[in-house]
């Protein structure tokens, strides 16, 4: 026998199932971060094309004439001016009218539908999309006669249920 005993060296078992054990809960927590990160990586992508989608349908409605009694022409005074007519009073489609002929703001009111450009065909790439419109009589916002302007609300929600909503406000000029 050797004078002296040489010691072996290494792990004990019950320092492998504690080492074990710490990478585990380590692991988890990063992975549990990996998977946060990712389950949400959509969204930004998401919100672009809810706002992009909004603003298409506000430049579509706000080059509209302001009432169904304004005139086409760009000479006519605007209604309910002196020397123009009457405003109309409805918010809403005139009889006979499709989204292809709306002529002025309030036509747009109550839309509700899947993203489309003016003449009915479908966006691509806003399949899960749904586009609704309101338009009120808002002038009071705006320091003016409420019937002098009318504010434009486009809500664009997404698959995943958001809703962004888009507003602008059209005046009687």
């Amino acid at each position: 026998m050797p004078a002296s005993i040489q010691r072996q060296t290494g792990f004990t078992l019950i320092e492998l199932i504690v080492f074990i054990v710490v990478i585990g809960v380590a692991l988890s927590g990063v992975l549990l971060a990996v998977n946060q990160a990712t389950s949400h990586s959509a969204d930004p992508m998401i919100q672009i094309r809810a706002a992009e989608l909004g603003q298409a349908y506000l430049d579509e409605i706000l080059p509209k004439k302001f009432d169904a009694n304004t005139g086409n022409d760009g000479q006519s005074p605007p209604c309910d001016s002196p020397a123009g007519r009457p405003c109309s009073t409805a918010l809403g489609v005139e009889a006979g009218e499709t989204r292809a002929s709306f002529d002025d703001v309030d036509d747009y009111q109550g839309l509700n539908e899947a993203p489309t450009d003016a003449e009915g065909n479908p966006r691509p790439g806003y399949a899960g999309y749904r586009v609704t419109v309101s338009v009120a009589h808002a002038g009071t916002d705006l320091g003016i006669a409420n019937a002098a302007a009318k504010r434009i609300t486009v809500t664009v929600t997404t698959p995943q249920g958001e809703s962004f909503p888009f507003s602008a406000y059209r005046s009687n000029f």
